[in-house]
Parts: structure tokens; C-alpha cells; sequence
């Protein structure tokens, strides 16, 4: 296996809030009512209890400008335009910069990526910002997707095998097939 990238590892909970926060709070754009969005936040943080102890009401303004710094990071890469995906993260980094550090949660140590006494939207800034540089770091940036579905625009991480993932979610995937079926059904205007 020597050579090859296990995706799984770029796949930690980083990545997933990036795209989870993205997805709740950026797509569509516009902010939406306050409570929705604590509501979506809260659902974001839980892969992490003290950050949901932690959450209030004054963060979710926070969470949202991160949602929408974090969209451009995708939208860069959906233009092809990696160089400003990683001028992106670089000014996010220099924001919120990532500390390593190792700290003993349930008997197990684990590698955080911030600062140990940070706010929590500049670790979770942190968290998602260092992620993401390390898909595009090594050269995974064409993982990130954004769904080719007209007027969809969530983002994922694409784990399959051979990085043809084009949709964020099957419906999406359906809806467009069955447009292009009912096209073909048709046929060419007379």
C-alpha cells in the first residue's frame, strides 16, 4: 500500500464540519433566522460534547462568517482555481492558526489542531481551516466537490475509489438523470 493516500485519514472531523457547516449555514446563501442556525450548529459540533457545552448564541455569527469562508475554499477548487482555495486557507490560518497539541480525552491521547485554551469559532476555525489545507496539501483538492446539479451548490468530500463523485447526495444525482431522461424521451425539437 506504500504510495497510495488512505482517504479516510483526510476524512476527520475537520473535513466533515467544514462541509456540514457549509451545507447549513452558506448553501443557500444568506443567513436565514438565528435559531435554525443554532440549531444546525449545535448538530455540527456534537462529534465534539464540550464544544456543544460550550456553544451559545453569541458564537453563532461566528460560525456563520466561518461557513461562508469556508464556501469559497470549495468554490475555488470548483473553478479550478486551486491557488485561491489555498490563499483562502492561508489567510484563515493566519486568523486562527492550528497549534498541535495532545490532550488525554477518555484514557486515549488525540492530536487536537488548536490552540488548548482557544475561543470556540477560532478553534473550530482552527480545526476546519488546517483539514482542509491538508486535503489540498496533498494534493486531494479534487475532492472537495460541489454538486452539478443547477441550484444545488452543497459541497462534500468525495471518498470513492476513483474520485467520479459528482452529486452531494443521491437525490440530487436522481433528479438530474431523470431531467436528462425525460430529455432523451422528447427528443430534438421539430
Amino acid at each position: 500500500m506504500t504510495g497510495q493516500v488512505r482517504l479516510d485519514s483526510y476524512a476527520d472531523s475537520g473535513v466533515v464540519a467544514s462541509v456540514e457547516l457549509v451545507n447549513e449555514l452558506a448553501v443557500p446563501t444568506g443567513d436565514g433566522p438565528l435559531d435554525r442556525s443554532m440549531v444546525a450548529i449545535a448538530r455540527v459540533l456534537a462529534v465534539d460534547p464540550p464544544s456543544v457545552a460550550a456553544f451559545s448564541r453569541r458564537d453563532a455569527p461566528g460560525f456563520r462568517s466561518l461557513a461562508r469562508r469556508l464556501h469559497q475554499v470549495f468554490d475555488a477548487v470548483a473553478r479550478g482555481d486551486v491557488d485561491a482555495a489555498a490563499a483562502h486557507l492561508n489567510e484563515l490560518l493566519a486568523q486562527n492558526p492550528a497549534h498541535p497539541h495532545l490532550a488525554k480525552e477518555q484514557g486515549r491521547w488525540r492530536l487536537h489542531h488548536h490552540p488548548a485554551d482557544a475561543a470556540l469559532v477560532p478553534m473550530w476555525t482552527a480545526i476546519c481551516a488546517e483539514a482542509l489545507a491538508r486535503v489540498v496539501g496533498a494534493g486531494l483538492h479534487d475532492r472537495l466537490g460541489t454538486c452539478q446539479r443547477d441550484g444545488c451548490g452543497r459541497v462534500f468530500f468525495d471518498t470513492s475509489k476513483n474520485a467520479s463523485r459528482r452529486f452531494c447526495s443521491t437525490p440530487c444525482q436522481n433528479r438530474v438523470k431523470a431531467a436528462a431522461f425525460r430529455r432523451r424521451r422528447v427528443g430534438p425539437a421539430s
